[in-house]
């Protein structure tokens, strides 16, 4: 259950998203972290007008292309690319994986959890880099 104040906070923080049209917005402290994403903006007609103005990240990563498939992430966390760091990465650009081939480490909450591949598939793009932070629902491979 939250309390008043943060309901207020959160009240708040959605005003500012509708009136400033702002994709998504993200406030934290040392005990609560609060972010809010705004799906409608990319329907917004004066936004979809504009094609000389360059896409924000968060536009980017929401939108749709029906020929992209993607693998994304289960979970927040620091992926790993490759099992240790002289070796070679599970999977690379252009190489064919099965189902049930491990692609990818996900470290969270100093646990190792390997994620594995759902389809038979070839690797299109990777679209993280070996270390970096990976964000719930984040595509990590692009797949043909």
């Amino acid at each position: 259950m939250l309390d008043k104040k943060i309901n207020n906070t959160i009240d708040t923080l959605i005003k500012k998203i509708k009136d400033n049209n702002l994709g998504s917005i993200k406030l934290s402290n040392k005990v609560n972290t609060i972010e809010i994403s705004n799906n409608t903006i990319n329907n917004n007609p004066i936004q979809n007008n504009q094609n000389n103005l360059p896409d924000s990240e968060q536009n980017i990563k929401n939108k749709t292309n029906d020929s992209l498939i993607s693998i994304d992430s289960p979970m927040v966390g620091i992926i790993y690319l490759t099992p240790k760091p002289s070796s070679p990465p599970f999977a690379k650009k252009g190489q064919k994986v099965k189902k049930g081939d491990t692609i990818c480490l996900i470290e969270a909450m100093k646990t190792f959890n390997e994620i594995k591949s759902d389809r038979d598939c070839t690797i299109k793009t990777v679209m993280v880099k070996n270390g970096e932070a990976v964000e719930f629902g984040q595509p990590l491979f692009e797949i043909l």
